[in-house]
């Protein structure tokens, strides 16, 4: 999974800077420092809140998040003090300044909900999240573990291959001869990179969106497998393309998965309209593995803008869950821990939402497409400022 991983489904407006100190003292975001930028690629604006603007705060299982930001620390505290606690944003401090509150964590077995809540109410400070244009809303997604029949040998059955990545991927990422249809079409074929072999060519397209998957193997138990590499080639929706080619109703990617699979022709066109392509490794232990390299907590771990966000940093989220065939729609306010990234999660409202595995997860995520809003986190000694633009 990881810093790669594709999403199937802002551009911002540059300010300038005198005009965004005007709008931010009048909006009374005042509790943080400006920054000094050349290049301005994203933009997110803070707002200080109190856990008591946190729309049902009191009443969420903060034991839950708890127990994945322990997971946050033990990655966080194996970087060095003086680094940034993520590689791609300088937001959110250093190592160093979330010693004491990962110490706290990993030394701490808190017992209930009320103990967690306390425990992020004493170190955190929680900010509202504005994108360039100030507004507090945003898409939010959803992703899961998929599941897939498959073998290890290729069969008249199980053809379609899981690739390894190829040694001499630095030369080939990029290159036009190197996308999605000309692999399909054998060009890795004799390297000797296949981890497995599918049955289904749609599930397994939509395991390189999610970045992992499961696959039950024909010879007797399991082969779990993550994000490794990708072949250079932007991500491109295929979610438009079904009103050319399908008259059928779709709405959500397990229907998208069904047609794909009953119309291989058409099918393939559409898959292919998309030229990136995922390459994975096997994974032991727990999985899936998040951009962070820790394991993913169903419903508390979340996929944000790297560029943007620190791994690790607590999020809350409030939006509302999907309707689906077999659920309906309520308002779900939760905290989630910022682990993982992906391809199309980028801007300052916009993050992915993993549901975990199996059936359930599938149905919620494939149909996860609403809008909301979240307020970020980070410790009460780091100085956040009112704006922060990411290179």
């Amino acid at each position: 999974m990881g810093t790669g991983r594709n999403k199937n489904y802002m551009s911002l407006n540059k300010i300038k800077t005198p005009w965004i100190m005007f709008l931010l003292v009048m909006l009374g975001l005042s509790s943080c420092a400006p920054t000094k930028t050349k290049k301005q690629l994203k933009e997110v604006h803070f707002q200080q809140a109190a856990f008591s603007d946190l729309k049902h705060w009191e009443y969420d299982c903060q034991l839950d998040a708890f127990q994945a930001f322990q997971k946050s620390c033990q990655a966080i505290i194996k970087r060095k003090p003086n680094k940034h606690i993520s590689k791609l944003t300088e937001i959110g401090g250093t190592v160093s300044d979330w010693m004491s509150v990962c110490n706290e964590a990993l030394n701490s077995n808190l017992k209930n909900n009320l103990e967690a809540r306390l425990f992020f109410e004493k170190w955190f400070i929680p900010y509202k999240v504005f994108d360039a244009k100030m507004s507090n809303v945003g898409k939010f997604t959803g992703y899961y573990e998929i599941e897939l029949n498959g073998s290890r040998k290729k069969t008249k059955k199980f053809k379609y291959p899981i690739y390894a990545t190829p040694k001499d991927i630095l030369k080939l990422k990029g290159k036009a001869h190197f996308s999605h249809s000309a692999i399909n079409k054998g060009l890795l074929n004799g390297k000797k990179l296949e981890i497995a072999y599918t049955d289904n060519k749609a599930r397994l397209f939509f395991m390189h969106i999610q970045g992992s998957g499961v696959i039950k193997l024909q010879e007797g138990g399991e082969l779990k497998v993550g994000y490794h590499n990708e072949n250079g080639h932007s991500y491109k929706s295929i979610g438009p393309l079904f009103k050319k080619h399908c008259k059928d109703k779709i709405s959500s990617a397990v229907d998208m998965m069904v047609w794909l699979h009953k119309n291989p022709s058409a099918g393939k066109k559409i898959m292919e309209e998309n030229p990136s392509y995922v390459f994975f490794r096997s994974v032991k232990g727990d999985s899936p593995i998040g951009g962070q390299g820790v394991p993913l907590t169903s419903e508390r771990s979340i996929a944000i803008d790297a560029r943007l966000y620190p791994y690790g940093a607590p999020i809350w989220v409030e939006t509302t869950t999907p309707k689906t065939t077999n659920f309906p729609s309520f308002d779900y306010n939760r905290l989630f821990i910022a682990q993982d990234t992906g391809g199309a999660i980028k801007g300052a409202i916009r993050a992915d939402i993993f549901y975990g595995r199996g059936k359930v997860a599938e149905e919620l995520a494939g149909y996860m497409n609403n809008k909301g809003a979240y307020y970020i986190m980070f410790p009460k000694n780091i100085k956040i400022p009112c704006v922060y633009h990411a290179h």
